[in-house]
Formats: C-alpha cells, structure tokens, sequence
C-alpha cells in the first residue's frame, strides 16, 4: 500500500485522460469519417466502411464496467515502473500485485481446499486472498458497487458517466476497504451466490482538483 498510493495519486490524471480516450474514440473515427467521406470518390468502399461502423455499434452499447477495468488494468500493468505489476486471474482478487513481493510462504490452493484464505495458486504461484495489491473496480453512471465477496484490500475505482454525447471519466477514487465497509446480501437458498456491495463513502479522490 505504501508503494502503490503515491503511484496510484501520480498516475490518476494520466489514468482518466486515457481511458477517456478509449472510450470516446468510436465516436471520434466516426466524426473524422463524416468529414472524411466527402472527398473520397469511392461510393462501394465507403458504403462498405458505413456498414462496418453500423456494426461495430451493436457491439458498442455492451460496453460494461467489466470491459472499462480491463482498459485501466493493462494501462496500470504497461505503466508500473520495471513492469514489476502483474495481473490475477478474473475469479480471484486482488486483480493486481506486485510480482517481485515475496509469497512464498503462503500455503498452495488447491481445489479440494475446503477454507478459502490466502494462499498462492497456479504455475507462477500467484497470490490469492492475500490484503495487499490492488482491486479494480469502476462505477458507470453512479450505479452501486457490487462484487460475489468481500474483497479486503487497496481499491481503486474510476467512476464515469454516459449519459452525455461523449463518456466523461469524472473521478478515480481510492480506498482500503475492510470487511465492515461492505454490504453483504444473505443468500435465500444454499445454491443463490453471495453478493457485496460497497458505497463510495469511504474513498478519496486522486484527482487535483
């Protein structure tokens, strides 16, 4: 934590201006292609490129939350000094840690393993459950944080609107949540997933302003 916070506070502005980039840039080639369009006389190969973009917009309304953490996460893994920050897998937290830690000691998951606790897990014995690294989670248009667990550890969230013509990233926040910061919704049956919710109230801005 004491390495990642003053990284994460240098590297938020950077953060938000590239993830709005990515965001936007579908509607950015499409205003480039409007201005394009008139000075290419090629009627079959634009009408070809019109039909493609129309296409690529389906896939664009499914944009989720998940998709935006994939974005912040290979930006934070290029940008970490050494390319010593590496990524978990999807079904463990946290999402990030710092690959030159020491987690030997930790004892070796395994999936007859009836408690679930820290431990390391896989070929490269990657840590799992363990309270340091970094989980990332993003808030679309203020919606609720959810999650199947609660996650003890460093988080980083980048919250964004859409409602708007273009994605706005208004914040990247940052806090270390415990187990009393989570919202945890009893389970009706012994088959109904677990689920936890956390508000912002907890987090502070990396932002300068």
């Amino acid at each position: 934590m004491n390495t990642l916070v003053p990284w994460l506070v240098q590297e938020a502005p950077g953060l938000r201006l590239y993830v709005e980039e990515v965001l936007n840039s579908p509607a950015l080639l499409r205003e480039a292609w409007t201005g394009l369009k008139p000075q290419i006389d090629a009627p079959a190969e634009i009408a070809r490129i019109d039909e493609l973009l129309g296409r690529e917009s389906v896939l664009l309304n499914f944009v989720a939350g998940d998709t935006v953490s994939v974005v912040v996460t290979g930006h934070l893994l290029a940008r970490y000094p050494g390319g010593a920050l590496a990524g978990n897998s999807k079904s463990d937290y946290p999402d990030l840690f710092i690959k030159t830690l020491d987690y030997s000691k930790l004892p070796v998951r395994t999936q007859n393993n009836q408690v679930i606790g820290a431990a390391v897990r896989g070929k490269q014995r990657k840590p799992i459950r363990v309270p340091d690294g970094l989980e990332i989670k993003t808030s679309r248009d203020n919606a609720s944080i959810d999650c199947h667990f609660p996650h003890v550890g460093l988080h980083l969230m980048l919250s964004f609107l859409t409602t708007g013509e273009r994605v706005v990233v208004n914040d990247v926040l940052a806090a270390f949540l415990r187990h009393g910061d989570y919202r945890i919704t009893v389970p009706k049956t012994k088959a109904t997933t677990l689920k936890a919710s956390f508000s912002r109230a907890p987090f502070i801005s990396l932002l300068p302003y």
